[in-house]
């Protein structure tokens, strides 16, 4: 993994160079401002609920083989087991 780089997909390493891991005009060590926060990158992929699965480019997003959660809701409440709702 290039580690020139803050944000890498998961999927194919691929970096996003966008975001180097230190910049010119900051001294090394000092805080670099205006990054966003890993779950704010715009690779950042969630599933049908909003659990966070990772950073993913937009290719291997939709490859199934790289990104395997799933992105459809897999929860069914009727099989969830007492309901609110009175059995008819």
């Amino acid at each position: 993994m290039d580690n020139e780089y803050l944000f890498h997909c998961r999927g194919c390493k691929k970096p996003d160079k966008e975001y180097p891991m230190r910049f010119d005009d900051y001294e090394y060590g000092e805080p670099v401002y205006n990054t966003p926060k890993t779950s704010e990158h715009m690779w950042a992929r969630a599933d049908a609920y909003g659990i966070y699965t990772g950073l993913y480019c937009d290719k291997c997003y939709a490859d199934p083989h790289k990104y395997t959660y799933r992105k459809d809701r897999y929860y069914d409440p009727a099989y969830a087991g007492e309901r609110m709702e009175p059995d008819e």
